[in-house]
Order: C-alpha cells, then structure tokens, then sequence
C-alpha cells in the first residue's frame, strides 16, 4: 500500500522537531518506517546514528521487523528499543560515573517488593501502618517525576517521613549493586544533566530520534528525550492526545499538547485516515472524543464502507451481559475466528461473570495480561541459580535460593545470611568464595555450604554445556525433584517452563550475548507481553491493556458511572473524566467491524448489590451514531423470564414482600403459574420467589 498524502508529507520532512499526530488506525508505524527510510536512503544518515523509542518489547519487535523489510539487512542498523532497554545500554557504558559497576543488576518488581518489606521490617514498621505497595507506588512516582532521594518532597504517612524511607530504600539497592525500572531512566538524565563530559558522548551518539506513543511519556521519560535532542533537536515525536490513557502511572497529555511550545519551528503533521474501522464505528468516536475540549484537532475520516451502526444494551445484571456478548459471538463465529474478538473492561474483576459465562458455552477465551514467564516462581528460582552459577548473580539471588530446595534455613537464618553479606562489603561470586573457606560460621551458613560448594564445582565445566549448567545443578541439587510435591500436574508443568527456560538460554548464548546481558534481557521482559498470539479463543482484557491492538469484533463491557467512567475519575473533576472519555474512545477504536457496548442495571461489586446508570458519555450520543436498546429479557442467573403484566409485575418494578419488605426485581423466569421472581430487597438481599405465592404489592 502506497503512504497517503499526510503521511507522505510526514516522512519526508526536513531535519528539525516534527510533531505526527496519529489518529487510531492511521498508519503509524508505517509511517514512522518510512520516515526512516527516507533519512537513510534519501537524507545520507547512517542507520546507526537513528535512534526509535517505543514503549514495549512488542512494539519495539515490531518496528525492528518492519525495518528489516523496508530497509532489509535485519533494519540497516537502526539503533530501537524500549526507553528502559535504550536506558540499559547507556548505563552499561557509564554506570561507573555514578558510583554502580557496569555490571549492576536490574532488580524485578517481586524482588523490589521483598527489599521493600525487609526495609520496613529493620524498622519496626506493620504493613497495617505502611503497606510495601504502597511505599513501592509513591518512590516509583518520585522517580517518574525525576526526583532524585534527596530532592523528593518530605511526604508524612501514618507518622512516617516517605523521603527517609525512598533514601533507605536507594542506600540498599546501591549496595546490592542494583538499579529498579525507574532507575535506568532516571540515572540516564542524571548523566545528562550532571555530568557534560558523558551527556556530549551521549547525545552525539545519534543524528536523529523518534519516539513512539509520545503521548504516554511521563516527566523524567520527557526530560531523556529532551536532553539527548537537545543539540541536534532533530527529534520525531508520534502520538495521539485522544489516545493518552495512563495519567494514572504518571504520563502526562501536556506533552503532546504543548510540544510546538517547547521546540521552536516544529511542524505538525496530522494522520486522520483510519484504515482499520468502519465508517459507522469512526462516526461513533469521533462523536464521543469532540466533547474533550484540550485536544489538538482532529477527525478520523474512514477509508472503509459504512457497516452496521454500533449498539449499545442495557441488561439486567452482569450475567445477561455476558449472555449478551455469548450470543453475539457465537453469531459471529460463523464469520470470523474466535481470536478476532475481545470483551474490553475497565477493571479485570468484571471478568468474572464472562468467564462462568463462557465455561457455560463452551466458548474459549484467554485472559490477557496474566503472569509473565519471567515471574513464574520456577523461572525466577532457576535463573538466581543460575546467575550465581555463571558469577553474576547477587545478594538478592542467594537470598532467594538459600532454602531451596528446603534445607532448614529459616526466616532468622536468612535474616542471618544477609547480614553476613551485607557486612562483607563483598560481591556475591566472592562472598561465596569467602564462606567456602571460612573455618568458623553461624549454623544457617553451614547448612547452605552444599550448595555453594556444588555450585563452586561445577562452575570448572559449564563453558562446554549450550545451557552453561543450568539444568545439570537443578537435578543435582534436587531443585527438580522437589517440585514434585507440588502434584503431578503442577510439577509436570512447571517443570516444562524450566525446560523451556532453557532452551531460551541455549538459543540465547548460541547467538553471542553473555550471561550478564542474557540478565538483562530477562528483567526488562515486562508481564504479559509472552501471550500466546497463536491461541484460537476470545480476547479478555482491560481497555488500558488493548491499547494498540484490533479485532474484527468488539464488545465494550461496563459502560456504566462508576466503571466507565471509573468513580475515581468521578472524584478528580473534569481532568479525570477526560481521560476516561479517551479510554472509551480507545476501546471504540479497536473495533473493524462490529462493536456492542453493554451495562448492567445491577452488578454486583465485593458483595455488594449496584444500580448503576449508564455511562454519561452514552447519553450526549446521538441515535444515528449508536442505536440504543434495552437486553432485558436477556437471563441473568436463570433462563428467558416472562413478565405477568396483568400483576405489574416486571423487571424493575419495585414491590413489597410482606416479610422480606420492599425490593426491586431484578428477574423473571417461566410461565403461568411456574413464574418465578428473584427480587434484590433493601434488607434482605437477594431472594428468589414463586410469583403465585409471594403476596407481592406493587409500589
């Protein structure tokens, strides 16, 4: 397919900041492939002074791929990346400026959390009074921000000074010589703030950089930007403010929307073409985003015919909602295949209902955005051996191992072990050495001498296995026979994730990389992004986690206040509606075909019983854009009910029980004298009755 006149005007512009505003479905990545292409082919830079920066592995993958075909040569030597990997390999170079071996370690969300609570442990401090997330949330929030320890502002809790904590909670990971997430972006701009020498290395590194999904960046992801195109400001940023959805973990829309105020002379390029949608669902977006008001504008005009007007249904609880979106996809599988269609929700607890749905129906689904490999317990275990095996391995990693599988070491004996590593002011791989030749030692250091000591051994042989000892130690130590009692299937399967684990290694060093960057690539591989692609079911996941994807057949789940929008945003304002209206405009623009929108007159949320309204972004809609109607004889619980209008009686009406007092009904089922009600009542909850005899009076 051959680049339209915007996008063509877009890839050819002259060296300076450019500003592409992407609609949904427009062609993006396309045109930011060919805007590099014409700056090697047509513009004389060399491929390796281009730097792109995404989001994700995925999109990083993809973009890589996508060179490789236009430009051939596995993408010319385009340097691409995540902010967090193009970060890494800056401070592989330079971590020593700051104080870090190059060979620092990159610290994982569990093992962050487990530093976190030892922290707070040494001091005393009850999770009822601090809980770990909680700390962990507010020095990932200081970092996003770009403050450093000693520049955060002192934030009291419960008593508690935050900063003293965020400063405690750096001395330790400095001394286990490891950096979190938000370091590697973080430490990166320190280079180029504080240290001139190391920014001119840097920044001069790269002619030109483009940045992907720019709406998203937060503020220490913007100032990198910034300061690494700050001499050349031949920077191309690409994004859509309509699209800027994660305000909650820090991104920022102003961004975007201020971009021609921060760089002088920037051009704006506008993408409105939508090759995805059909004319009826762009029609539907378009109306619902217009009411934003701080927005750059744009329309997203279709390229498409005009297909079947969007709908949106009311039902009567969540379990005809999800009878609801069983039919609809059981119709549609006719069509299309089951993977070409999602249920898209605001919070993964909606889930629930869809799931005992689909079991029902025997409609495959996936859950998206489940456990990454990486996390699995099995996984992290076999990696810490192996890391201390290959001498890169830490305190962290020993700590992790040192009672598997079990050999008597408990809590106060790994308290115990990491104080004797702390105190030695050694690396792992020699305090090892050092406990292998000490002649006195506490109780829980004898017990984990074994293991160090087979470790120690086969360290002589591993240069000759394709695995470098991986699975040798996990049998030899008895790691594999002790997942046995975890049960047949458990263990067979976890088993298999080891064996998988180890192919990845072979595959992995088979191609050069060492073990430290192997580290490296397995603690930037973020959660949920391993799914199986492959998997004929239906999609399940939240509208936040399908931004960036499409399906031929879509249903919005949850359109409701409360939910969408979510009463947090409720409670903000004005600002946090925007943004929920964005979601929603997301979620609308991942749909080719068809698309439903549904809501619940009662749901039920941490056992309570709710009567939410729909969506307030529904009722400024026009008829022509989305056609409106009530599911209500859709079965929650039960099967088709039948209203005896001759009694009143109908769902929603609210009657009065003699016993049970007055509630509203919810349900109908059966016929004649078989009619039963299941009515929500105000005292007493949920009561499921034979009409003929419940004596009820209409209120």
């Amino acid at each position: 397919m051959s680049l339209n006149a915007a996008q063509q005007a877009a890839v050819e512009a002259e060296d300076g900041p450019q500003l592409i505003l992407a609609g949904a479905g427009s062609g993006k990545t396309r045109t930011v492939v060919h805007r590099i292409g014409h700056l090697i082919a047509n513009k004389g830079y060399a491929p390796h002074r281009i730097l792109a920066v995404t989001f994700t592995n995925k999109a990083a993958k993809e973009l890589q791929s996508r060179l490789s075909e236009l430009i051939g040569d596995g993408g010319g030597g385009v340097i691409s990346g995540t902010f967090h990997s193009i970060s890494l390999r800056f401070l592989r170079s330079y971590a020593d400026v700051l104080g870090y071996p190059k060979s620092f370690q990159v610290i994982d969300s569990d093992d962050q959390k487990t530093l976190v609570k030892r922290i707070l442990k040494s001091r005393n401090i009850p999770s009822d009074r601090l809980h770990p997330s909680f700390l962990a949330s507010w020095i990932e929030q200081q970092k996003n921000a770009g403050y450093l320890p000693e520049q955060a502002e002192s934030m009291a809790w419960s008593g508690l000074d935050l900063k003293d904590l965020y400063i405690a909670y750096q001395d330790e990971l400095k001394q286990l010589e490891r950096m979190d997430f938000s370091d590697l972006i973080l430490n990166c701009v320190r280079l180029l703030r504080d240290f001139p020498s190391v920014a001119t290395a840097m920044f001069t590194r790269f002619d030109h950089i483009l940045v992907d999904e720019y709406q998203d960046t937060n503020p220490v992801q913007h100032e990198w930007l910034c300061l690494l195109a700050a001499e050349h400001q031949n920077i191309t940023v690409v994004g859509d403010d309509d699209q800027s959805i994660y305000g909650w973990r820090g991104a920022d829309v102003r961004h975007i929307l201020d971009f021609e105020k921060g760089w002088q002379n920037a051009q704006v390029h506008r993408l409105e073409e939508n090759y995805r949608s059909t004319e009826a669902i762009l029609k539907l977006a378009n109306a619902i985003i217009v009411t934003n008001e701080d927005r750059h504008l744009k329309a997203l005009r279709a390229t498409r015919d005009a297909g079947l007007k969007p709908e949106f249904h009311v039902c009567v609880d969540e379990y005809a909602e999800a009878r609801h979106m069983a039919n609809l996809f059981n119709e549609r599988y006719s069509t299309v295949a089951w993977s070409k269609m999602a249920v898209l929700y605001r919070s993964n607890r909606q889930s629930l209902a869809i799931e005992q749905v689909f079991r029902e129906e025997d409609i495959p689904y996936r859950i998206i955005g489940g456990l990454s490999f990486f996390a699995r317990m099995e996984i992290k275990d076999a990696i810490a051996f192996w890391a201390l095996l290959n001498g890169c391995g830490d305190g962290m990693h020993v700590l992790r191992i040192c009672n598997k599988p079990k050999r008597g070491i408990g809590a106060k004996g790994q308290e115990t072990i990491a104080a004797l590593l702390s105190s030695s002011g050694l690396r792992a791989a020699d305090w090892v050495d050092a406990m292998l030749q000490a002649t006195t030692l506490p109780a829980p250091m004898k017990k984990l001498l074994p293991l160090l000591q087979t470790i120690k051994t086969m360290q002589a042989d591993i240069e000759d296995l394709p695995d470098r000892g991986l699975m040798r130690l996990l049998e030899s130590i008895g790691y594999l026979d002790s997942l046995n009692a975890l049960g047949e299937i458990e263990s067979a399967s976890r088993i298999e994730n080891i064996k998988t684990l180890q192919n990845y290694i072979e595959f992995s060093l088979a191609s050069g990389i060492t073990p430290i960057e192997f580290m490296d690539r397995a603690a930037l591989m973020v959660s949920g992004e391993e799914d199986n692609d492959d998997e004929d079911a239906v999609n399940l996941m939240s509208l936040h986690r399908a931004k960036g994807l499409e399906f031929d057949t879509v249903v919005l789940a949850g359109v409701e206040d409360g939910m969408l929008p979510h009463q947090r945003a409720l409670d903000e304002g004005e600002v946090g509606i925007a943004e929920e209206r964005r979601l929603l405009y997301v979620g609308v623009t991942r749909a080719e075909n068809i698309l439903h929108l549904t809501s619940a007159r009662l749901r039920r949320m941490f056992g309570d019983m709710t009567y939410p309204m729909p969506s307030r972004f529904i009722a400024d809609l026009d008829d022509d854009v989305l056609s409106k109607s009530e599911a209500v004889k859709q079965p929650s619980m039960f099967t088709q009910a039948q209203a005896s209008s001759a009694q009143g009686i109908a769902v929603g009406v609210y009657v009065n029980h003699p016993s049970f007092g007055d509630g509203l009904i919810v349900d109908l089922e059966g016929e004649g004298d078989a009619v039963r009600v299941a009515i929500e009542f105000d005292a007493v909850g949920l009561k499921r009755l034979m009409l003929k005899y419940a004596a009820l009076s209409v209120l």
